[in-house]
């Protein structure tokens, strides 16, 4: 005979799991640099910075990214803006479900 597993104890064990499987983790390109937003808030912020220059940057990657239960911080590096080989660094205040809220050059 089965025992029925408590639907709290389950709710309880996925959102643990979810929040193991999100909270650090590297890029997998080649980079020590340790990430923490959402995988949604990253995109996000690589969309927005892309959209700033109309969709024309050579290269739209994430430098850091730094986990906050309100809004993360995401720094973006565009590389290849303003028709020529200039690299520009955004920071980028996004929710965690990727709604960006202030995006900002900052060199």
């Amino acid at each position: 005979m089965m025992k029925k597993i408590p639907t709290a104890l389950v709710t309880a064990a996925t959102l643990l799991l979810s929040a193991c499987a999100t909270s650090d983790y590297d890029s997998g390109q080649g980079s020590s640099t340790l990430r923490q937003a959402t995988g949604a808030a990253e995109s996000a912020c690589m969309a927005a910075v892309n959209g700033n220059y109309g969709g024309n940057v050579r290269s739209v990657q994430v430098a850091s990214s730094e986990y906050s239960e309100a809004n993360s911080v995401v720094m973006v590096d565009a590389a290849g803006v303003r028709g020529g080989s200039t690299t520009e660094r955004w920071r980028c205040l996004v929710s965690n479900d990727g709604a960006v809220q202030e995006l900002t050059v900052v060199q």
